[in-house]
């Protein structure tokens, strides 16, 4: 058993069979020499070793589900499905015998009978709770422990994407069988959704117990691939194969390497070799496809699970992925269809269930069209800003795809989650899955609705249309890293305060020697541990993106989209478009510097509150201090500077405050986010009642970043006081465009459109306030009929009927509807005239 379990696998079957020749042949020592053999891929010898044992004692449900598994790989599927017709008739037996009932069997019996159940075998359908309570936590907290239980349990989890069932399950039996290298790789694939960090520590610690352990080195192979570490893919791949050269799944992965590289003749020629033992086993072509959906190549993706379902048309996790392909490639209808199906098939499968609870939401929805865009909303949501998401994805269609030379013809659907559950369920099949404001598939858009987070919604989504643009250009043949850093490049090349600009972080992390080169720039996506990773990862990828729009051109960058959506990889057309990888690599390196440089003007970086940090990063070039040396009067240290500020302030010597920040502005350093100097000098200058110095830093930062709520919020309110009615139509829109599903922007606009005599943003900012408030309604219908009167009668006529029903006593609201053009529509009686509640001006209740 030792020997199996580290990995000796010659080794312990050579022992268990000498054994079992020797002395007795027990079960234990049956299974060791059978996994021994199958895990080299022996699969004759295995199937020969349990034929023999399974004549001599046919009870053992182990040991007849291990000789399934072996007649399927040896191609004897009459023989694998008999197994299980045994198997079915022992659990018969079981069932029917008035002795040894349930609850006094041993906790070995009932493990394998959950094993058993695991592949539907028997008329009753148990879900996974019954499953754990009534067969593997016995097993769990028998004494000894069952360690099958642990597994079972776990693997239980993995099946149903219960990652929390999983890493319970594994790590409780982690616990009872310290550094077992099956119970680390458990652990590792339940954390590796949502925690790479975990994820990597658990199979490195799974690989020290076992260097030869296959579902350890299948991850990491796995992981290798999302990084598009394609060599160190291979090798790891490798390692698998010459343990056992039939690995389906090891063979499987080689086989999506190939695709993703355009190779398909030896793509497929992997896949067949793949299913040279098992040749109907769904897995192959489930795991091809799932990797390749994963890598955006959803029509090829799909056609594999399609495969997978040919071979066994009750595969549930090949249903649930096809579903998700077709969603992803806008084939609701039948995506939907697929999904429900797959929940009919196995109801405890978490992804099929919540995706058709997600249907449910979305079948509440409202969809509007308009120039080949679908956008589906919330129907608040839909009404009160769905026109504008409409209007500016005409806009950036418009701009984007005639600047990268596509003729964009075909629909895109947009959606957008007032739920960030049901967005990360809509684009991930899971919920809680990273913070992502917005996603794209090609021809479909998921979006988290600003209603869930305060950044600026039209930024996100011209962010997410410039992907469908590359995405689509390339056939969905892009690195991930690209595709973001076009899209970041081109938020920018929109709007001046949109896009991501260069931090303290940024800059640190740049000069330190923190950066991915080029030529693995993927990598940084996958290896972001926290978000302040993930943030540099996006903002590196613009920089390489702005670094080829200054060095090469426009049309390089063209011709590079063009290349990779030929199929030519991605170095090839790096080398064709701009220089060799190793160059670029070089080059990017210096402009990444410089960069920073110019961003720095002079001052150096290093956060008191980081610890572990190595030496600050040098933003000069000259030789700095080592962290203990850096003191609060370095004129040079960002944070030792801000320090002096934030004692003053603590102390209130404002004006002495407003001079430090002041001197650091002129320095031409500015910070965004929550170390905006801008922000403070703001913040300074309203305790000295300095409105101007005030206004002045406020818009300058506003200028500079267009999710600053409170930036333009504040100037709204000091445009309305200054009774400055561009400025406040102006702010207005900023806040709406932030902050869409809250009064204050839209009331603002409507206020500034009245008095700019701008009926259709005045129209469209009432109606906004209509669906969001429920009070001063008579008032509001009042203000949006008298705009609409000069161009829309009947909707004043509408406007203005609906605010007498809440104020009958309006009378302005009478003279109104007195001075529209008749109409069959009857005007409500005018009431007899009451000193104390009629007024000219204001509706009365």
């Amino acid at each position: 058993m030792q020997k199996l379990r580290q990995g000796d696998y010659a080794g312990a079957a050579a022992s268990a069979r000498k054994v079992i020749n020797d002395t007795y042949p027990s079960e234990t020592l049956r299974r060791v020499e059978a996994e021994a053999l199958m895990t080299q891929g022996k699969y004759n010898e295995a199937y020969t070793a349990l034929r023999n044992d399974t004549a001599t004692d046919s009870t053992s449900i182990r040991l007849l589900l291990l000789l399934r598994q072996a007649c399927l790989y040896t191609g004897k599927a009459r023989e694998a499905q008999q197994a299980l017709t045994d198997v079915k008739d022992i659990l018969n037996i079981l069932d029917t015998r008035q002795q040894n009932p349930p609850g006094q069997r041993p906790a070995v019996l009932l493990d394998d009978m959950g094993e058993a159940s695991l592949l539907k075998i028997g008329a009753q359908k148990l879900d996974p709770k019954q499953l754990l309570q009534q067969y593997f936590m016995p097993g769990e907290q028998s004494t000894p422990p069952i360690r099958d239980a642990f597994l079972d349990a776990g693997q239980l989890g993995l099946d149903k994407h219960d990652y929390r069932l999983a890493s319970k399950s594994f790590g409780d039996g982690l616990k009872a069988f310290p550094g077992d290298a099956d119970m680390l790789a458990g652990l590792a694939a339940a954390f590796r959704p949502d925690d790479r960090e975990k994820f990597a520590d658990y199979a490195k610690q799974a690989l020290a117990a076992n260097p030869r352990h296959i579902p350890t080195l299948l991850m990491l192979a796995d992981n290798l691939i999302d990084a598009e570490s394609f060599d160190q893919a291979r090798d790891a791949l490798q390692k698998i194969l010459a343990i056992n050269p039939h690995e389906q799944n090891a063979l499987a992965l080689q086989a999506v390497i190939a695709y993703l590289h355009n190779q398909p003749d030896q793509g497929e020629a992997y896949r067949t070799q793949a299913l040279s033992t098992w040749n109907k086993n769904p897995q192959v072509d489930y795991l091809i496809g799932r990797k390749l959906s994963e890598n955006y190549r959803f029509e090829l993706g799909a056609k594999f699970q399609h495969q997978a379902l040919e071979n066994d048309s009750d595969f549930t996790p090949a249903k649930v992925q096809l579903a998700q392909d077709l969603l992803r490639l806008g084939r609701e209808d039948e995506g939907w269809k697929l999904a429900a199906d797959a929940h009919q098939d196995d109801g405890y499968d978490v992804e099929a269930f919540n995706l058709v609870t997600l249907h449910d939401e979305i079948s509440q929805y409202t969809t509007i069209s308009k120039d080949n865009f679908n956008l589906c909303m919330e129907p608040t949501e839909a009404r009160v800003y769905g026109a504008r998401v409409l209007d500016l994805l005409n806009q950036a269609r418009s701009v984007v795809p005639k600047k990268y030379g596509l003729d964009l013809s075909i629909p895109v659907l947009v959606e957008v989650f007032p739920n960030s559950a049901d967005f990360s369920v809509r684009t991930f099949g899971m919920p809680d899955i990273g913070e992502f404001l917005g996603v794209t598939f090609g021809p479909v858009v998921t979006i988290n609705s600003p209603s869930t987070h305060e950044s600026n919604w039209e930024d996100v989504v011209w962010h997410e249309f410039t992907h469908v643009v590359t995405l689509t250009l390339t056939h969905n043949q892009m690195p991930r890293w690209l595709s973001e850093g076009i899209s970041v490049y081109e938020e920018h090349q929109a709007r001046p305060e949109w896009g991501q600009l260069m931090s303290a972080d940024d800059c640190e992390r740049i000069l330190s020697g923190k950066m991915q080169p080029i030529s693995s720039m993927s990598a940084a996506f996958l290896q972001a541990k926290t978000m302040r990773d993930t943030q540099f990862a996006y903002f590196e990828s613009m920089l390489v993106v702005q670094y080829f729009n200054e060095k090469y051109g426009l049309d390089h960058v063209k011709a590079l989209l063009q290349a990779l959506g030929r199929g030519e990889g991605m170095n090839d057309a790096l080398a064709q478009n701009f220089a060799p990888v190793t160059q670029l690599d070089e080059d990017f390196v210096k402009y990444a510097q410089e960069q920073a440089q110019k961003f720095a003007k002079g001052w150096t970086f290093h956060r008191p509150d980081q610890p572990g940090d190595d030496t600050p990063a040098n933003l000069t070039g000259a030789a700095v201090a080592a962290p203990a040396l850096v003191t609060a009067a370095d004129p040079h240290d960002f944070y030792a500077r801000m320090k002096q500020v934030t004692a003053l302030m603590d102390h209130e010597e404002w004006a002495k405050a407003r001079d430090q920040i002041k001197e650091i502005n002129a320095t031409g350093l500015y910070l965004p986010g929550e170390e905006n100097l801008y922000l403070l000098l703001a913040d300074v200058s309203t305790k000295l009642n300095d409105a101007a110095e005030e206004k002045s830093a406020l818009t300058f930062v506003a200028e500079h970043e267009g999710d600053s709520l409170p930036a333009v919020s504040r100037l709204q309110e000091i445009a309305q006081k200054e009774k400055d009615w561009p400025a406040v139509a102006r702010w207005s829109q900023a806040a709406v465009a932030i902050h869409p599903m809250g009064p204050i922007g839209w009331r603002g606009l409507l206020d500034a459109s009245e008095q700019l005599h701008d009926n259709a943003h005045g129209i469209e900012a009432g109606l906004a306030l209509l669906e969001l408030q429920q009070q001063d309604l008579a008032s509001l219908h009042y203000r949006v009929a008298k705009l609409m009167q000069p161009t829309d009668t009947a909707g004043a006529r509408r406007q203005v009927l609906q605010a007498l029903e809440e104020a009958p006593r309006f009378r302005d609201a009478y003279t109104l509807l007195a001075a529209l053009p008749s109409s069959d529509i009857s005007a409500p009686a005018t009431p007899t005239a009451d000193k104390t509640t009629a007024s000219p001006t204001a509706p009365q209740p």
